[in-house]
């Protein structure tokens, strides 16, 4: 940001900022809410494209569709911001029709290469393994988004149960949420605060909170054995 804000000094110095980003990392640790925080920051417009649904079942419509979403971009500073942009990748591996999707992915290719607004662009992947070396080349910074540690889950604990205190150690707890997600464990505090409320606690109801982690885990149990999409 402090790049984006200064960008004309670097200028005049011939120096380009930083503008294509790629977030990596798996679902649910924060890489859609840092993009909207990133254009909040900078008071720029957040255009939102995500390349599967993008993809269009007739592959000749899909180059002509992500070029469109580039010239959108172009019309206007902003953070494009390119979400599920394994989707490609995805596609090839799944369609007998190679050379097309190779001519997509060229056609890609070449936009990223062409992007030179005043904004940036933002791609986020949960499969960031799947993903050419060719796009890996195009992108100034790439940013990892880890899943939380104990300190962090304890941290997420304090702030969504600020305003429903739980009358019991919470750090046992979290030790049970190793490898979950933020989004998984901002999911269990929420659900257990409304059936701690329905069942008339002002507290949170211990119970509760345990059957919540349960249900949490199976969750991530039934994820693990899913084809990864």
């Amino acid at each position: 940001m402090e790049e984006f804000r200064g960008a004309d000094l670097l200028r005049r110095h011939g120096l380009t900022i930083r503008s294509k980003l790629l977030f990596c990392g798996p679902p649910g640790c924060g890489k859609t809410l840092t993009a909207e925080v990133f254009a909040h920051e900078l008071r720029l417009p957040l255009i939102v494209a995500r390349l599967d649904a993008i993809i269009s079942s007739f592959l000749g419509e899909t180059a002509t569709n992500i070029r469109k979403v580039f010239e959108t971009a172009a019309e206007q500073p902003c953070v494009l911001f390119l979400d599920e942009f394994d989707a490609l990748a995805r596609a090839r591996a799944d369609s007998s029709e190679h050379n097309e999707l190779r001519r997509v992915v060229n056609s890609l290719l070449m936009l990223i290469d062409r992007f030179k607004g005043k904004g940036f662009l933002v791609a986020a992947t949960n499969l960031e393994e799947s993903l050419d070396s060719a796009i890996w080349r195009r992108f100034d910074e790439v940013v990892v988004f880890d899943l939380p540690s104990q300190r962090e889950i304890r941290r997420l604990f304090e702030i969504k149960l600020k305003n429903f205190p739980a009358p019991f150690s919470l750090a046992e707890k979290a030790t049970r949420l190793k490898g979950m997600s933020f989004a998984d464990v901002e999911r269990i505090c929420d659900n257990a605060i409304k059936r701690s409320i329905l069942k008339k606690s002002r507290s949170l109801l211990e119970a509760e909170f345990d059957s919540s982690i349960r249900e949490g885990l199976r969750r991530k149990d039934i994820r693990a054995r899913l084809p990864q999409r």
